[in-house]
């Protein structure tokens, strides 16, 4: 799979010295390229944005088609996988914040003629994700807290539309946050707990 982000920090653009306007349409050509250049030769694209001359572009990927995943999570970016990706990452912080994000994303593609059921949704949480021995009271962030915890929010996740999700434990973001190097056993065993909670619950049931 590739997972690909337009870009939202305005340094990266100008480190790349490319313009931030129409940056939507801008990663829709970009798309289009990259998948000629992953089939068959000779390659061109002739476009707004890009230019590739016919050309050999090797290797190839090994499967005929790769998926193409967008993060995203302004109306306009999810609505643009909808149409145009294999899938979606958003970055959402409640069960509720994934299902509008998955409804828009399900209605964008149904608008273009595509199935939805045939969209990947992997979902993110904002930041390095605590899993702890105990549960979290108040304040006790999505798909955080216990491993039985954990296991209900992905089970809300399921139900909201997610295909697969993604649990941030280690360094986020170059803060000084998440998990460190000594943690990681102890890390590994509380997604062991995760995964029997959410067994139990039948999270992974087809």
């Amino acid at each position: 799979m590739a997972g690909l982000g337009q870009g939202w920090q305005h340094v990266e653009f100008e480190t790349a010295n490319v313009p931030t306007g129409r940056k939507g349409a801008r990663t829709e050509e970009f798309i289009t390229a990259m998948r000629g250049a992953w089939g068959p030769d000779p390659v061109r694209h002739e476009g707004e944005f890009y230019r590739i001359a016919p050309s050999e572009v090797n290797p190839k990927p090994v499967q005929a088609r790769v998926p193409v995943l967008l993060a995203a999570n302004t109306p306009a970016a999810v609505k643009r996988a909808g149409r145009i990706a294999d899938g979606l990452i958003p970055i959402t912080s409640s069960a509720g914040e994934l299902r509008g994000v998955v409804s828009t994303l399900r209605d964008a593609a149904r608008e273009a003629g595509r199935d939805p059921g045939d969209l990947m949704v992997v979902n993110q949480v904002p930041r390095p994700t605590p899993v702890t021995r105990e549960p979290i009271g108040e304040g006790r962030p999505f798909l955080g807290g216990s491993p039985r915890q954990v296991a209900e929010d992905l089970m809300a996740a399921r139900e909201s539309g997610a295909t697969q999700v993604y649990l941030a434990g280690g360094q986020g973001l170059g803060l000084d946050e998440g998990l460190q190097a000594a943690d990681v056993d102890r890390w590994l065993e509380l997604l062991g707990e995760v995964i029997e909670e959410a067994d139990r619950l039948g999270v992974r049931a087809p």
